[in-house]
């Protein structure tokens, strides 16, 4: 066996770490080095043994205390028969009793689980890497459907990795995930490929808002449409059989906050289940502005109005 190194130096960790951080750089310093993946099965020995060391709360105090000579044949105190300081016979080449490691929960997922129990048995093929990719669309892609180019990362450190498109199907929501399987990278071992997902964000729209399957447009209406009554155009998110406009017929009384539904007129739902509605919200705008006929005309109907409040004494 190499030289034995400094059991903190091996993990790569300070003197002060914590449990959760040496635990964390035994991970990685066993996947780097294990035999499996084309490690060093000496490196691999030493980070295991440090990690037992370093581990356990009692066996760490006693190699803080002794150091290099930690587990050596010879006197001192604490020391078991042979020279041991867990009290048993001396064996191994540091002079210590191995304990044996479950390395199950650290390379199960890794390599597929290992054959036999044994750390260095041979293991099934292992999935690829998974990856997650953020994107951002138009509102209107968001209806119609789009495509976006990914870029998978190479397998190995001298490959060039890949792009490839995927679809972002029509009626996507904002915040959505979505999973393509077998779209990630690559095994290094012959096992499946990985997963991709991508994130999806919706730019907003200038008056469109979407809520899931439904689309949201804000009315605006003057005081005497409202009262009156009136028929407008409004957009339509989708072009439909009369073009990207249709017509609204807007009652008299309408009051201000309430919801007209356009029904089919909205967002593609997912899967192929028609489209959502579309909601029309009469917004009721009090002019800022007026002329002098525009203030002589309201004042006339102020007056007619005056008896609305005569109930609250």
């Amino acid at each position: 066996m190499a030289e034995k190194k400094n059991y903190y130096d091996l993990l790569g960790v300070s003197k002060t770490a914590d449990a959760d951080e040496i635990k964390k750089a035994f991970r990685k310093k066993a996947r780097e080095h294990h035999p499996d993946t084309g490690g060093d099965e000496e490196v691999f020995k030493q980070v295991n043994e440090a990690y037992e060391i370093l581990s356990d709360k009692e066996k760490r105090s006693q190699y803080d205390q002794f150091g290099q000579y930690f587990g050596e044949n010879g006197p001192g105190p604490g020391y078991g028969p042979g020279g041991n300081p867990f009290g048993g016979a001396a064996g191994g080449s540091g002079g210590y009793q191995r304990v044996d490691f479950d390395m199950s929960d650290i390379f199960g997922s890794m390599f597929g689980g290992a054959a036999g129990g044994s750390p260095f048995g041979r293991r099934g093929p292992v999935k690829g890497q998974d990856y997650q990719m953020d994107v951002t669309v138009s509102f209107d892609e968001s209806l119609a459907g789009t495509t976006r180019k990914a870029h998978i990362a190479a397998s190995t450190p001298t490959g060039s990795g890949k792009d490839m498109s995927v679809n972002i199907p029509a009626g996507v929501v904002d915040g959505q995930k979505l999973k393509f399987r077998g779209k990630g990278g690559v095994s290094e071992s012959g096992g499946p490929r990985g997963d991709l997902t991508i994130a999806v964000s919706i730019a907003p729209h200038p008056y469109f808002k979407r809520d899931k399957a439904d689309v949201v447009l804000d009315l605006p209406l003057s005081v005497s449409e409202a009262a009156l009554g009136t028929t407008v155009t409004v957009p339509l998110p989708l072009p439909g059989e009369g073009g990207s406009k249709a017509k609204l017929k807007i009652p008299a009384g309408t009051q201000a906050g309430k919801v007209f539904r356009m029904k089919g007129k909205g967002a593609p739902r997912l899967k192929g289940k028609g489209n959502g509605d579309l909601l029309v919200k009469a917004m009721v705008e009090t002019p800022k502005k007026l002329n002098t006929k525009q203030k002589k005309l309201l004042k006339e109907l102020q007056e007619l109005d005056g008896d609305l409040r005569k109930h609250f004494g």
